[in-house]
């Protein structure tokens, strides 16, 4: 026999048992694919129901007490940060677009104890304002253990976990607020 005879015959011997192993009930592999599949095609909930149409006030406030808000007037968006000003109107649509996209990862059934969760002193308190006036206000507790998310308790008082890169993109208004950059003048 030649040896691309033999090469191609222990090949197709291993295909087949890898065929005959991936048949058997509960192997390790399959189950893996499976559950792969099944994770990524699960739906995402939003934290913010956004058929009531856009955001037209954003305002985030510490534990600390310092506060930043975004209010769209006339189709211009304002700053309201200790100083008032206009807003970057890219950025400030980026803070309204992040507002409205919070994805949740997991409704928690029980609610949980609020000094654990950070919720008996939330470290931010964020609140909305829909394009038809409704208010929507969360409370942000701690990190998870996981640092995936943060406890959020939502208005009708139950408690989820909210992802933590769109919870910072939000609370990161207080540290940088989008005022519009205006040219300063040279003195003459």
């Amino acid at each position: 026999m030649r040896r691309s005879t033999v090469i191609l015959l222990i090949l197709f011997l291993l295909l087949g048992g890898l065929v005959w192993y991936m048949q058997q009930p509960g192997n390790p592999i399959k189950r893996a694919l499976a559950t792969s599949t099944t994770v990524a095609s699960a739906p995402l909930d939003s934290l913010v129901n956004v058929e009531k149409g856009p955001v037209s006030r954003i305002s985030v406030q510490s534990a600390e007490g310092k506060s930043v808000s975004l209010d769209k007037v006339n189709g211009q968006w304002n700053v309201t940060a200790g100083n008032k000003g206009l807003a970057n109107p890219d950025q400030a649509e980026a803070a309204a677009s992040q507002a409205v996209s919070i994805r949740l990862i997991t409704k928690l059934a029980e609610i949980p104890d609020t000094a654990g969760s950070g919720l008996n002193n939330p470290s931010f308190t964020i609140s909305f304002t829909l394009g038809d006036g409704t208010p929507f206000t969360f409370k942000v507790g701690k990190e998870t253990v996981t640092g995936s998310g943060y406890y959020v308790q939502t208005p009708d008082g139950g408690v989820v976990v909210a992802n933590k890169n769109s919870i910072d993109a939000l609370t990161a208004l207080l540290s940088n607020p989008p005022f519009l950059q205006t040219s300063t003048p040279i003195p003459g």
